[in-house]
């Protein structure tokens, strides 16, 4: 998730200047490369050439990388922030989004369910991409929601038991440490390393925090009291209830771990190349009798286009926004779209850019006692923050290595009564039984419907920011609760209107067009404001400051969902692994319908959308696609 849904950031730049990110031990990479650069880059025979330094192209460039006699290169549109602050420090998150140093910045066409609101869609502009502009959330979707992906690519390994030892090669995980939910035995307290699903020895360090704010554990005590059970491992399998995720955070240095760490494992290679501000704009072709191959792609430095080759693969981790840009770019896509673009149609394959599916989320917010510390805190309290920044410098602990942690993953049967389940599914059947619903979507909805029927998939997700979101008083303590849909109705779209490479492409997220999807949110806003009534959480409280306080009807509720509702920043879906004959992008391969040698490693591969913070799952992608490209071109 990325932050705070355009509400103020309350942080400020408190530190920024003053806090050194630990940096990692690795090669350095130029500042502003030069035509020089550029030029030489160019200019090597690679085998494969990864199209984007993110989250999933780090991560498959390095395994490729694992092999000696292989060139791999790498072409990222932003910068290296290697010890940057805003990057690194835990306590700066958020404060580099909006930043165009890091951040895209993307935001859609004005959404009508959405008050006609253009909606923020933040997207990582740096080596590491989202993965270092994210909130730091390590989690996983239940089993049921990855094994519904095996439907979309049957016998390809897209289930949980396939995709677990990748998630699991991702990470590193360390025994020992301490759950202090409450709702745990004390033996589950302790008991937070399980050898059957945690990684030990990947690049991604994660890990439960050591200090939590005063407004969490009551908090979860009060979801208890409502029925909500405490989840001891929530990364087993089964993700249902109130649980303490691990964060992105190393904590021998206090600083976010991200697809960097990729990098820096590699970067000393002699095979491994990578060009920062190097904006791809379309993938070079030469036409095939039925299918075409990629001989390479075009890319733009400091205003001057360059070429360069790859013998084998053509590797596109742009991400959900830019994968289909660069796919439509280059000629594959829907021949309308392309005809009106200017765009010569090599591929005609309509999916592309379609299938777009988001979280969306809903504030409730309060405020409390001036005793509670939390996020609040650092900005309202100078001599505190000024301790926590000495504590930081000196040692890298305190508050400025920590992290908000406590998620809520709910099925409807969880906290709604069997009316309102049964209005839901009702809502949810007359969403998704209407005129021009395609093929993809048919199966998408029958899979959910299925899941709304059982109480091990969650449908809600209600998480805490321990700090104020919306207009905080300078010397008030809040807390936000944010409430949100996990498997939505709504499918929206991202496609170029212009030639032009360096162009923003459209997005429509066709966002709360459907009762489904709005009232899903509002019931979830429901729980939030309910929590805030039940102690130990009501005892800290003052008072609600949004939604107003008191009583507020559903008509009240829904249009404060469609007045505030943003997205989580978990964009997905728009090279679907799917069958062509339905709406597929990439085959279970994960290589585009319609060429020989271009695949595509990102969330944008992604069926349907799952109950997560989709970070690790992403890694999890590229690291599958590393072992299929290693097994097709590298097997002895």
């Amino acid at each position: 998730m990325h932050s705070p849904f355009g509400f103020a950031i309350a942080l400020g730049t408190l530190f920024a200047a003053s806090l050194a990110g630990a940096s990692s031990q690795c090669q350095s990479l130029p500042s502003a490369p030069s035509a020089a650069d550029a030029r030489a880059f160019s200019r090597i025979s690679f085998d494969y050439i990864v199209v984007g330094g993110g989250t999933a192209g780090l991560t498959v460039a390095s395994r490729l990388a694992e092999t000696p006699n292989v060139q791999v290169g790498v072409l990222e549109a932003g910068f290296f922030h290697q010890g940057d602050p805003l990057v690194d420090v835990p306590g700066d998150i958020g404060l580099a989004q909006g930043n165009a140093s890091y951040d895209w910045a993307f935001s859609t066409v004005p959404q009508s369910g959405a008050a006609g609101r253009q909606i923020s869609q933040p997207r990582g502009k740096m080596l590491g991409g989202s993965s270092g502009l994210n909130l730091l959330a390590w989690n996983r979707p239940s089993k049921p929601e990855l094994d519904a992906w095996d439907h979309f690519a049957p016998g390809t390994g897209w289930n949980w038991t396939g995709l677990l030892r990748y998630m699991m090669k991702a990470e590193s995980i360390m025994a020992g440490e301490w759950n202090p939910f409450p709702g745990l035995t004390p033996q589950e307290e302790n008991d937070t390393y399980d050898s059957a699903v945690d990684g030990t020895t990947g690049p991604i360090r994660a890990s439960l925090n050591v200090l939590y704010p005063d407004n969490v554990p009551p908090f979860v005590s009060s979801l208890n009291n409502v029925g909500i059970s405490t989840n001891p491992n929530a990364d087993a399998g089964n993700t249902t209830g109130v649980y303490n995720t691990r964060t992105c955070i190393d904590r021998s240095t206090g600083t976010r771990s991200y697809a960097a760490q990729y990098y820096c494992r590699s970067s000393s290679q002699s095979n491994f190349h990578v060009l920062t501000n190097s904006q791809v704009t379309k993938i070079v072709f030469k036409p095939g009798a039925q299918n075409v191959t990629a001989t390479g792609v075009r890319f733009v430095v400091n205003g001057q286009s360059y070429v360069v080759d790859a013998s084998t693969e053509v590797i596109l981790a742009a991400g959900t926004v830019q994968t289909p840009q660069i796919l439509e770019l280059s000629g594959i896509g829907n021949r309308t779209i392309l005809d009106q673009a200017g765009v010569q149609t090599l591929v005609n394959l309509p999916g592309v850019g379609e299938n777009l599916q988001e979280h969306l989320f809903a504030p409730v917010q309060y405020q409390l006692n001036s005793s509670v510390i939390n996020f609040d805190t650092l900005r309202i309290n100078a001599s505190f923050a000024a301790a926590q920044a000495a504590q930081y410098s000196a040692s890298h602990t305190g508050w400025l290595a920590a992290s908000d942690s406590a998620f809520a993953y709910l099925p409807f049967g969880v906290f709604v009564n069997a009316s309102d389940k049964s209005a839901l599914i009702s809502a949810f059947n007359a969403s998704t039984q209407v005129a021009g619903t395609t093929p993809l979507q048919a199966l998408q909805y029958e899979i959910q419907a299925g899941w709304l029927q059982e109480d091990d998939v969650p449908q809600v997700e209600v998480l805490v920011f321990s700090k104020g979101l919306i207009s905080p008083a300078d010397d008030q303590v809040y807390t936000t609760l944010l409430g949100g849909f996990q498997h939505p109705v709504a499918r929206g779209s991202i496609h170029i209107n212009s030639s032009n490479p360096l162009a923003y492409p459209v997005i429509d997220g066709n966002y709360l067009d459907n009762d489904y999807d709005v009232l899903t949110i509002v019931n979830a806003v429901k729980l939030a404001r309910r929590v805030g009534t039940v102690a130990p959480f009501s005892n800290i409280v003052v008072t609600e400051t949004n939604p107003p306080p008191g009583e507020l009807s559903d008509a009240d509720l829904i249009n404060w969902v469609r007045t505030t509702a943003n997205p989580g920043s978990h964009l997905i879906g728009t090279a679907a692994m799917a069958p062509k004959s339905i709406g597929g992008v990439v085959d279970g391969q994960l290589k585009v319908y319609g060429t020989t040698n271009v695949r595509v490693a990102d969330a944008s591969i992604m069926p349907l959308l799952i109950a997560t913070h989709i970070q690790q799952p992403v890694f999890a992608i590229a690291e599958k696609l590393a072992d299929i490209l290693k097994q097709a071109h590298h097997a002895h």
